[in-house]
């Protein structure tokens, strides 16, 4: 298996970053359609953390996987200035 390349790392970045888009717009949406309620609002409430938690984790992994792209960035600097 070959090792990821920046484009792989940007490719994978903005995927994560429509997902977390998509579950935001979902939650908005799920939380308009709730009745105004007592009900309506306990469930609102668990949609908006579980939102918050599963947009916080893939945030965690955007930020892993902007840290090796840019480590991956840096060691091909260094690489093409040893050559010149």
């Amino acid at each position: 298996m070959n090792a990821p390349t920046i484009h792989d790392f940007r490719a994978a970045i903005t995927v994560l970053n429509r997902l977390s888009n998509r579950i935001d717009n979902d939650a908005a949406e799920r939380v308009m359609r709730l009745p105004e309620s007592r009900y309506g609002d306990q469930h609102a409430t668990r949609i908006e953390a579980q939102t918050m938690e599963q947009t916080s984790r893939i945030a965690a992994v955007i930020a892993q996987l902007e840290g090796w792209r840019d480590e991956l960035q840096q060691q091909r600097r260094h690489r093409v200035l040893h050559r010149v």
